[in-house]
């Protein structure tokens, strides 16, 4: 009875391991994303003004970049529906290859971002948990409106990201290649 136990610790630990990586990881490229719809709709607008003013001159201009404007929400959509996706995937990944990720996962460093994690209260489902979209939404919207607080945790998990060791490359099935002299 104590061997299920300790597995099913064990599981809970790696389950909140790999949903803090995933959901900041999905935070962080929802945001990127976020931008660069915006980016891409403003600079298509700009363009689509100045051609439109160069031959039927500058109202046009203007109509031509509030349409393109316009069109930012359903871009919006686009990109969560993507991001939406790819989290569904990542968890599905998740749950087929947790045997093969969880001996991976004994170095310690793992635990600090969970801890992280649960050393603040958001008043929302925590990042260790297997996230809805609409509750990433509401971390995605304390990240963009630059919440002090949530800004000082995902600060601190993107460096626990970046320190966290890399999964070891199979070099056993790799061919070595003749040096040239």
């Amino acid at each position: 009875m104590q061997d299920q136990n300790s597995k099913s610790i064990e599981s809970s630990r790696e389950n909140k391991i790999m949903n803090t990586i995933v959901n900041t990881s999905i935070l962080l490229m929802g945001t990127l994303m976020g931008g660069l719809g915006e980016l891409m709709v403003n600079v298509t607008g700009e363009l689509a003004s100045g051609m439109t003013e160069a031959f039927a001159g500058e109202k046009a201009g203007k109509e031509a970049r509030e349409k393109v404007k316009q069109k930012l929400p359903e871009v919006n959509d686009k990109m969560r529906e993507m991001i939406s996706s790819m989290r569904k995937d990542i968890y599905l990944q998740m749950e087929q290859k947790n045997k093969e990720i969880a001996p991976f996962m004994a170095d310690p460093v793992f635990d600090l971002g969970p801890q992280k994690v649960d050393s603040y209260d958001f008043g929302i489902p925590k990042l260790t948990e297997r996230l809805d979209d609409d509750t990433l939404a509401q971390y995605t919207y304390l990240l963009i409106s630059e919440d002090a607080t949530f800004a000082e945790l995902f600060g601190q998990l993107m460096e626990w990201l970046n320190k966290l060791p890399k999964e070891p490359k199979d070099t056993e099935n790799k061919s070595q290649l003749p040096s040239e002299n």
